[in-house]
């Protein structure tokens, strides 16, 4: 068993079991490999915690590379890169950020670092494109909107402001992402935003 295909098995059972719960007995049990195999991979779980959040964080990056290369436009993009969140946060186990900050703070450190840099910048790329698309305010400020938004992330992922009993991952960012939007989007963006969700039965 490759690297890549134990890594990948590893993210599903920490998104289904959550991080702290799985011991490596049970991720080597899962996987159908000895301990010993799979501590030729890495040395110990925080590692392993590690190696996983690097591959998620690659992953993300890729994918959303890609949808600005699409040709899309603003408006767009931040619609596939909301379904593509989406979509991934609905698999996350309600435990894994928590696991994360409190037991794997290096783990915890690449996730954060990933969302002041490349989440960064890729809302100041979209904003400016945005605006010179005509589909966004001209007098926003991209770097005050971008750490805005950076700050909304922090809100929805912080359980003592929505615990996992209130709503979904999901749902929160979905909802974070239309008031993101609507807030950045001039006359005609708005009207576009709406055929959007017309089209799309949002």
């Amino acid at each position: 068993m490759e690297e890549k295909e134990i890594l990948d098995q590893v993210v599903s059972l920490f998104m289904q079991y959550g991080i702290k719960s799985m011991t490596m007995d049970e991720i080597a049990r899962h996987l159908g490999i000895s301990k010993k195999t799979l501590y030729q991979f890495v040395s110990n779980k925080n590692e392993l915690v590690i190696k996983v959040m690097e591959a998620k964080l690659k992953e993300e990056k890729d994918c959303i590379y890609q949808m600005y290369q699409s040709g899309g436009n603003p408006i767009d993009e931040l619609m596939e890169i909301t379904s593509f969140v989406r979509s991934n946060m609905k698999e996350i186990h309600p435990s894994v950020l928590f696991d994360l900050k409190k037991y794997h703070p290096e783990a915890w450190k690449l996730m954060n670092d990933h969302k002041e840099n490349f989440i960064y910048n890729s809302i100041m790329h979209n904003l400016q494109k945005g605006v010179e698309a005509g589909l966004y305010r001209d007098n926003l400020v991209p770097d005050i909107i971008a750490r805005l938004y950076l700050g909304m992330v922090n809100v929805i992922i912080d359980k003592e402001v929505f615990s996992a009993n209130d709503y979904s991952q999901a749902d929160l960012h979905e909802q974070m992402m239309r008031y993101h939007i609507r807030g950045i989007a001039n006359e005609k963006g708005r009207a576009y935003l709406k055929e959007k969700f017309s089209a799309n039965n949002l």
